[in-house]
Order: C-alpha cells, then sequence, then structure tokens
C-alpha cells in the first residue's frame, strides 16, 4: 500500500515534504509492529520453564553418557567417581594403552 500525502497538491509535490511524510508512516509502522510482537509476561515464563526443561534433559544424558564411559575405563581402585575431566583424560589414556597394545601385537604377526 503506497502512502497518500495529506493536504493540497501544493503541499506534497515536493520530495521533500513526500520524504517526511513517509517518515512519519514508517514511525507510525514500526510503533504498530512493535505492539504486535510485544510477547506477555505468561508467555516468557512458559518460554523460559520449556527452556529449562531443555537444559535439564540435556545435563541428564550428558551425565548418563558419562556414567556409561565409565563402566569401559578400569577402576583404579578408588571409591570415589572420577570427574568428567578425569574420565575424559582416563578416556583417553586407555584408548591410547590399547593401541599400544594392539600394536605391539601385530608387529610379531607381520614378522611371521
Amino acid at each position: 500500500m503506497i502512502p497518500v500525502p495529506v493536504g493540497s497538491p501544493s503541499d506534497w509535490s515536493t520530495a521533500s515534504s513526500y520524504d517526511s511524510y513517509a517518515d512519519e508512516n514508517k514511525l507510525l509502522n514500526s510503533e504498530i509492529v512493535r505492539k504486535k510482537n510485544t510477547v506477555t509476561p505468561i508467555v516468557i515464563k512458559k518460554r523460559r520453564l520449556a527452556a529449562n526443561a531443555r537444559e535439564r534433559r540435556r545435563m541428564q544424558n550428558l551425565n548418563q553418557a558419562f556414567d556409561r564411559l565409565r563402566t569401559f575405563l578400569p577402576q583404579l581402585g578408588q571409591d570415589r567417581q572420577l570427574s568428567k575431566y578425569e574420565t575424559l583424560q582416563m578416556a583417553q589414556t586407555y584408548i591410547s594403552a590399547l593401541y599400544d597394545l594392539l600394536d605391539k601385537e601385530e608387529w610379531p604377526k607381520s614378522e611371521k
């Protein structure tokens, strides 16, 4: 929809007066759009609760994955659970040790 300037033709025949009218129209339209896009506090609270639930579920899944990883690592007689960082370090060391073990077993077989 093209805005139509108000006033006599002599008032809106110049580009500058039309531009000022268009600027006012844009300002009014932006205020209307802003009012339409205003989110109520109830909606904000529901969104926050949903985001919190998603984050809680994500963290639970991550913790379950660490628990599964810990079951594959050798126990070092510690009575406490390894931290996430320690679990990743232990997994890296364990994988490297298994690789070295397989690599050493490969050499005697290939020489025969």
